[in-house]
């Protein structure tokens, strides 16, 4: 009996801990691959990470505002069931993410730029802005 507790116990811990590894990616600001960041577009200041969010054929937020010159990782998280991208609209940045998944980019800009995704241009749009 005792060892049967012992596996129980196991069993549980390992529940909890692909629980917490899971979650990491469901899109809150400041979750998500370690991001400390914010999603905000007004967030300013340092090289915080941004967090994006494609949620119904959509970027959110859409605008994000960087500083110029500095490493900045956006996370992307997709919460559509099909596969998007998140393309730089010179294409010298392009990552898919599948539906239900999340990625990262890290990009060093030091001029505006907008993005795209690569398979629905048309209707998925943002822009960055930098300072």
């Amino acid at each position: 009996m005792r060892r049967r507790g012992f596996g129980l116990a196991a069993a549980l811990f390992s529940v909890a801990l692909l629980t917490a590894a899971c979650s990491s990616g469901d899109g809150s600001p400041g979750t998500g691959g370690g991001s400390s960041g914010s999603s905000s577009p007004d967030a300013g200041g340092g090289a915080e990470d941004q967090i994006v969010t494609i949620s119904n054929f959509t970027f959110d937020p859409s605008t994000l505002a960087l500083p110029s010159g500095q490493d900045v990782t956006i996370e992307v998280t997709n919460e559509d069931d099909v596969e998007h991208s998140f393309t730089l609209d010179d294409d010298s940045v392009s990552q898919d993410v599948e539906g239900g998944e999340d990625t990262s980019v890290t990009l060093n800009l030091t001029e505006g730029i907008g993005w795209h995704c690569e398979y629905h241009p048309d209707t998925m749009k943002g822009t960055i802005t930098v300072s």
